[in-house]
C-alpha cells in the first residue's frame, strides 16, 4: 500500500487528468473511492482532499491547478558540489 502511494499516485495522476480528461471532482471521486479499499493511506485521501480545494483568493479555481511545474535553487546545492570537487572529496547523498 504505501508503495503505490508514493510511486504510482502521480503516474496514475497523469493519466487519469491527461489521457482521460477526468474534472478534478471526478479525480476526488477516485482517489476517495481507491482510499476505501486496499489502498487506503493518507496520502491516497489527502490527495482526494487536494483535488476539491479551492483557492482562498479564487473560489471558481482549484489550488491544484495554480501550483507550477517548475523548480528553482538558491544555489547552495551548486555551492557544496564546487567545494567538494576544489577539495576534492566525494560528495555523496
Amino acid at each position: 500500500m504505501f508503495d503505490f502511494a508514493l510511486s504510482k499516485k502521480t503516474p496514475s495522476y497523469s493519466i487519469l487528468k491527461n489521457l482521460l480528461h477526468l474534472s478534478n471532482d471526478e479525480l476526488a471521486a477516485v482517489f476517495t473511492e481507491w482510499n476505501k479499499g486496499d489502498l487506503d493511506s493518507f496520502l491516497i485521501e489527502i490527495t482526494s482532499n487536494i483535488f476539491q480545494k479551492r483557492a482562498d483568493d479564487a473560489p471558481d479555481q482549484y489550488v491544484v491547478d495554480q501550483i507550477l511545474d517548475t523548480a528553482g535553487q538558491k544555489g547552495t546545492g551548486k555551492w557544496t558540489v564546487t567545494a567538494a570537487l576544489d577539495f576534492g572529496m566525494p560528495l555523496t547523498v
